[in-house]
């Protein structure tokens, strides 16, 4: 079996506008990967993109496609380094490169799942888990009504543990706490995301004004750069640091462990490497005894199904993050994605991703 062809598709489907702190989102935006052998199969990945997919697009098919065309596809971590070798000596070691990388492997290994006969979550040969608790993802920034609302929504699912958006300024946000802690009672469990807004002598600030509403975590309270701040944080107060959705590879997680402030690591298939190289640092999170909750965040639906895959495979897994949102690029696939139920999702048995484009609902997004 060879690689035959790879195809990058672009897309853009507009949004009821969600706000986070840092921006709003009118739009979803996403970078899908197809990749076909010579006997037929076809593997779908994505590269996590919040902006100009068409410039991942080129990424793939100018650069990687090149590499790997013509090559066993069963031969992932192999083709994972000669990839990541092409431009790591340029320093292209973060950002689009390895959002492109993410979305070929993962291809290449929805390819691997099919030929083996063997769903992903069993295929990459991990835990091999076939349930994940999920928590609903998010209750994004509004009037505090509003984001009441939204919470009440995601108890009606059956969810038990939500996650609020926030970075209003603090007494905003512990505002907003406030009322959906007293709204949800005692034995809801929440989080808070603050998507990286904060310095870190105000996230301290922030951290213990919210001490007292029983977080699980506070999620990227500095930016993902900012290391010394993370650690200031960390020791400044109590709620468990939650990080990683914006780090890239084995060595930036190495480096964002070795600062001893994260307690909750959140990698995204889609960027960190694709399957190959997250399985590797889900194994540092277990080395470091550290809790595993991959991160999805606003993309398309395969990057979510294939972030399920990924917490099943891998150790020292902790919760799932689930997009309850109702944009058109959740919904291209020609039978229903795996859903939570009551904060429950069961992943399929079917080969590889379990899931399949529907190329014509897809036509529509595609962004020229």
């Amino acid at each position: 079996m060879k690689i035959k062809s790879i195809e990058a598709l672009p897309l853009n489907a507009k949004m009821k506008p969600l706000r986070i702190a840092t921006t709003t989102f009118t739009e979803c935006r996403a970078l899908i990967v197809c990749i076909t052998t010579d006997d037929g199969l076809t593997g779908i990945g994505e590269s996590l993109v919040r902006s100009a997919p068409r410039a991942t697009k080129y990424i793939v098919e100018d650069t990687l496609a090149p590499i790997i065309i013509g090559k066993d596809p069963i031969d992932a971590a192999g083709l994972w380094w000669e990839m990541f070798s092409a431009m790591r000596t340029r320093g292209h070691t973060k950002g689009h490169f390895i959002e492109a990388i993410s979305g070929v492997d993962l291809a290449l290994w929805d390819i691997i799942g099919k030929a083996s006969g063997l769903p992903l979550y069993r295929a990459l040969h991990g835990v091999g888990r076939k349930t994940l608790p999920a928590y609903a993802s998010s209750i994004f920034i509004g009037e505090t009504k509003e984001m009441e609302a939204q919470a009440k929504r995601f108890l009606d699912l059956g969810y038990d543990t939500l996650k609020i958006k926030i970075g209003m300024g603090p007494e905003k946000d512990e505002e907003a706490v406030a009322v959906i802690r007293a709204m949800v009672g005692p034995k809801i469990k929440l989080m808070v995301d603050a998507n990286s807004f904060y310095d870190s002598s105000t996230a301290v600030l922030l951290g213990r004004k919210l001490e007292k509403y029983d977080l699980l975590w506070f999620e990227e309270p500095v930016p993902p750069y900012d290391f010394r701040g993370y650690k200031e944080v960390k020791r400044g107060q109590a709620i468990p640091i939650a990080a990683g959705e914006g780090e890239f590879t084995l060595y930036g997680f190495r480096d964002l462990l070795a600062t001893e402030a994260v307690d909750v690591v959140q990698p995204d298939a889609g960027r960190v490497g694709g399957f190959t190289e997250g399985m590797r640092v889900a194994a540092l999170v277990q080395a470091h005894n550290l809790k595993f909750a991959p991160h999805t965040g606003m993309c398309s639906a395969v990057n979510i199904v294939a972030g399920m895959h990924y917490a099943a495979a891998a150790p020292c897994f902790y919760m799932f993050e689930f997009m309850e949102l109702d944009h058109p690029l959740m919904q291209i696939f020609k039978e229903e994605m795996p859903r939570p139920k009551k904060g429950i999702i069961e992943l399929p048995d079917k080969p590889g991703l379990g899931v399949e484009l529907d190329r014509k609902i897809l036509e529509k997004w595609i962004e020229k």
